[in-house]
């Protein structure tokens, strides 16, 4: 198999494209860099967060980021530990290290500091999916602490597939407000409580980000959180994985009609956010769903 643009030997082939390893990089960060400027997700002058779990894909984009930007953008790479021993502590380890070599200042925020114990603690006193209060109390800290380091824009690594994934699973649980919610800038609705996030990465796919960090020498972690396995997610990754094999581009499919869906109710969200009577934070209710959680583990201490 040969790459598409030479003569050389192709190392993937994806959606895409055919490339060796020198091409590969090439169209990796071109796509990346079209997705910013075709979306406007990021302006001279805007300070960037990057959400750094210190994986593949988040390293991936920080690097993309601090090459490109670095000189008309103040970056910050902001962390979340979730407090997993030997799987999240590894990726901090790992997180620190590219800051230092790539020149980027970063933020450490914990569960434990926020809630008072540790994901591994909630895990033993809280019957239930970890995933479902890990991704109430991961959203609340990473918008916290992108207003805390006043962050214009917050890039998440979310790539293709987790999109897709997305995409199917608020489908399944008949939510189109939130599906619509989706896409390279999250959200229709503004509020000042709200830091936008952007996904420069929502046209690679996984397999891309894979390829892209262990070419360019970034040797992260890629085993998986240890509790995704418990989710709904890990259900419909799985049968989209099977789907790709069969119906290739099932997952650029999904991604491209829920871009069509979102550009054709734009004006579905315009009601007012409420703001939660505890932390202020915007909300669905008087209490936000991480006020409310953390409440409930207060009792269970």
């Amino acid at each position: 198999m040969h790459c598409e643009k030479c003569d050389a030997t192709a190392i993937i082939s994806t959606n895409n494209g055919t490339f060796c390893k020198e091409h590969f990089i090439k169209n990796f960060e071109r796509l990346t860099l079209y997705t910013i400027e075709k979306y406007a997700l990021i302006r001279k002058g805007d300070t960037i967060g990057v959400a750094n779990s210190g994986g593949k894909d988040s390293l991936s984009l920080l690097y993309i980021i601090s090459k490109y930007f670095r000189d008309t953008n103040k970056i910050v790479s902001i962390t979340i530990d979730e407090g997993i021993e030997g799987y999240r502590n590894k990726t901090i380890e790992t997180m620190k290290h590219f800051c230092a070599e790539w020149g980027v200042q970063y933020r450490i925020y914990s569960y434990k500091e926020y809630s008072g114990m540790s994901m591994d603690k909630i895990t033993r006193v809280r019957k239930g999916i970890p995933c479902s209060i890990c991704g109430v109390f991961r959203r609340q800290l990473l918008n916290s602490a992108a207003k805390e380091n006043r962050v214009d824009k917050l890039a998440t690594a979310h790539n293709m597939d987790d999109e897709a994934e997305s995409v199917i699973m608020n489908l399944f649980q008949n939510d189109f407000e939130k599906l619509i919610r989706l896409g390279p800038t999250s959200g229709l609705r503004t509020d000042d409580g709200f830091v936008s996030r952007i996904k420069p990465f929502i046209f690679i796919n996984e397999k891309e980000t894979a390829m892209f960090a262990f070419v360019k020498g970034i040797n992260a972690l890629h085993t998986p959180c240890p509790y995704s396995g418990f989710g709904f997610r890990g259900v419909i990754a799985k049968g989209l994985r099977e789907l790709e094999t069969t119906t290739t581009g099932a997952k650029r499919n999904i991604v491209n009609r829920m871009l069509e869906l979102k550009a054709g109710h734009a004006t579905i969200a315009n009601s007012e956010f409420l703001h939660c009577s505890i932390c202020g934070a915007p909300s669905s209710g008087t209490v936000c769903g991480a006020c409310a959680m953390k409440r409930e583990l207060a009792n269970k201490a």
